[in-house]
């Protein structure tokens, strides 16, 4: 293989992939959540010269669950989510994705959830990335200070992955710019500087699979974490199209944000996946 020729069309990729991450409008945090996914890597755009994308569409009811509704993080709690994952492979070692989900109380939307992030393989054992996360209320505006708050955040991260035959452990650190998320869940904090987190992914045997994923927030690069997130997805494949999904998330201060408080929420997910 040459590798001036691979370079080439994969470094117009990544440069095209940034500008649109950059580029993108502040009003689409949603983050990403991890799902344990295996796709065959030579099905890509550079080898194939055509697109190939997987990824699943869901549905989850939240019960219990204390996430409140908008970016101001007011409102009733979240009562449904549904949404979609896309994988794009553009080669063996560059995928993009694009995550979407929204918010339900009681059948009336919410919010929606946006998130982008495009990945390069750079080694066995190292990974890079560029993302960006934004929020959008849907029949409310969030204010903070007396102005209309969006939660947007871009990133620039590095991964460690180590992956066997049916596991991958990852553990990773982000650091965000333009970005108005604050790390206290009162939102009297200051804003997001990093994230250290771990991925785990594994199969419990043919049908299942279980994703955990982990992130210490902080204000400052390096500093101190003030506020933690975690997500777990169990999935059971029922055929070859359908999949039954149980899972949770926590949100929670560490310390005390500068009012005085801290907070905590929690959310318990029973739905369905269709994967493609």
């Amino acid at each position: 293989m040459n590798f001036k020729n691979y370079i080439k069309p994969t470094g117009i990729v990544l440069l095209g992939g940034l500008a649109v991450l950059l580029l993108l409008p502040p009003v689409l945090p949603g983050y990403e959540v991890f799902i344990y996914r295996r796709f065959d890597l030579r099905e890509n755009l550079l080898e194939q010269k055509k697109f190939t994308v997987h990824g699943e569409l869901f549905g989850q009811l939240l019960s219990p669950s204390s996430f409140p509704s908008y970016n101001d993080l007011s409102g009733e709690e979240d009562r449904w989510n549904f949404g979609f994952h896309n994988y794009l492979l553009i080669s063996s070692s560059t995928v993009l994705h694009a995550q979407l989900i929204t918010h339900d109380k009681h059948g009336e939307r919410t919010k929606f959830d946006w998130h982008f992030s495009l990945r390069q393989q750079a080694g066995r054992n190292l990974a890079l990335d560029i993302g960006h996360d934004s929020d959008h209320d849907s029949d409310h505006t969030s204010t903070l200070h007396g102005r209309p708050y969006y939660t947007n955040r871009n990133y620039i991260g590095v991964q460690v992955p180590w992956a066997e035959e049916a596991f991958v452990v990852e553990p990773f650190l982000r650091f965000f710019h333009h970005t108005n998320q604050r790390v206290h869940l009162d939102l009297s904090g200051e804003k997001l500087k990093q994230e250290l987190g771990l991925r785990v992914g594994a199969s419990l045997g043919e049908a299942v699979s279980l994703s955990l994923q982990v992130i210490a927030q902080s204000s400052r690069t390096l500093g101190r974490s003030e506020a933690w997130l975690a997500d777990f997805v169990l999935r059971a494949r029922l055929s070859g199209w359908l999949e039954a999904s149980l899972g949770g998330g926590l949100w929670s201060d560490l310390v005390r944000s500068p009012l005085g408080n801290k907070q905590t929420y929690y959310k318990l997910n029973w739905g369905i996946a269709i994967p493609f």
